[in-house]
């Protein structure tokens, strides 16, 4: 299955939506959101000048490296699990095609 095809099948089924708001909540539980949204107040507060772009580059230095790993493993784990059964659910309609 193509990466397209997978991206297409994710937006279809609604789970791409549904990792979404399972990573937005962890994010929030873990505390990240609210760390990065402080960090750019502090950012901004600091310079109020700042433009967007010099802004936008720190918040993703920042972001990047601060990502919590387990949580960045959990929803690697979920995504891959989640191809794999739409995968499985395709393999099984074009077995059942061919019958």
């Amino acid at each position: 299955m193509s990466t397209q095809k997978v991206t297409e099948q994710l937006y279809q089924s609604g789970d791409f939506e549904r990792l979404s708001q399972v990573l937005e909540q962890n994010l929030e539980q873990c505390g990240w959101a609210t760390e990065m949204r402080d960090y750019a107040r502090s950012l901004i507060k600091a310079d109020n000048t700042i433009h967007f772009q010099d802004l936008y580059e720190k918040l993703l230095k920042a972001a990047t490296e601060s990502f919590p790993s387990s949580l960045k493993v959990s929803m690697l784990q979920e995504i891959k699990s989640t191809i794999l059964k739409m995968t499985d659910v395709a393999q099984h309609q074009q077995d059942q095609g061919q019958n």
